[in-house]
């Protein structure tokens, strides 16, 4: 059996009753640093992308935050993508492209872990509203899935840090959901808020690719 790849692979995550809901398919994160047809479409579609109102003053939409990615070499920005939606023209991207995330090898690490050389940040991190609370952003954040896409960019990484604000409940449920845990510091990101600094051990093992629940 071929290893799971960062495009292929994907966390376990419990099944529904079939009477429930039906099932769709495994995600794949696409890197944006790279010069092809489907991320030159991704790139199109996602400043186009809002997060819920709710979550503004929690999370920058990528409008914001792809330039700064661009214009930094330290920060890897990727999309969450649907497996089963071949990326071939602008509308099959605007119905497979489910939210958007960014690697960042420096930014605040040194303030976040004692030994921020092996350690990466996850920033940027958001599903679109009419996606949430199908497990898609727990699915884009577990091992192997996330965990492939990081020893790609940082090889010698072996932890996943990531900063949860203060009122984030459900920021928060979904990371804990996905393996990370509370480390006890705290972080002043200036007009964010203070947050919470969570992490988790990379883990690239491979693992069955399973299916994610849509409600009926």
């Amino acid at each position: 059996m071929p290893a799971n790849t960062p495009e292929q692979a994907e966390p376990r995550i419990p099944e529904p009753r079939a009477s429930e809901h039906r099932r769709v398919p495994s995600l794949r994160l696409v890197r944006l640093d790279r010069t092809t047809p489907e991320v030159a479409l991704l790139r199109e579609v996602l400043p186009r992308q809002r997060v819920a109102p709710g979550q503004r003053r929690f999370v920058d939409e990528a409008v914001h935050t792809l330039p700064r990615a661009d214009d930094d070499p330290h920060r890897f920005p990727y999309a969450v993508v649907r497996n089963d939606v071949p990326l071939t023209d602008r509308a099959a991207v605007l119905e497979a492209c489910l939210g958007f995330g960014i690697i960042d090898r420096v930014g605040p690490l040194r303030d976040l872990v004692e030994d921020p050389e092996h350690a990466v940040l996850l920033r940027a991190f958001y599903v679109t509203p009419e996606h949430q609370g199908r497990g898609i952003g727990r699915a884009a954040c577990s091992a192997p899935l996330l965990d492939l896409l990081v020893a790609a960019i940082a090889p010698g990484a072996d932890e996943i840090v990531l900063c949860v604000n203060d009122g984030n409940d459900a920021g928060e449920r979904t990371y804990r959901s996905a393996g990370f845990v509370p480390t006890g510091r705290r972080y002043d990101a200036g007009e964010h808020g203070t947050q919470s600094v969570f992490a988790r051990p990379v883990d690239t093992g491979s693992r069955p690719v399973p299916r994610l629940p849509e409600a009926r």
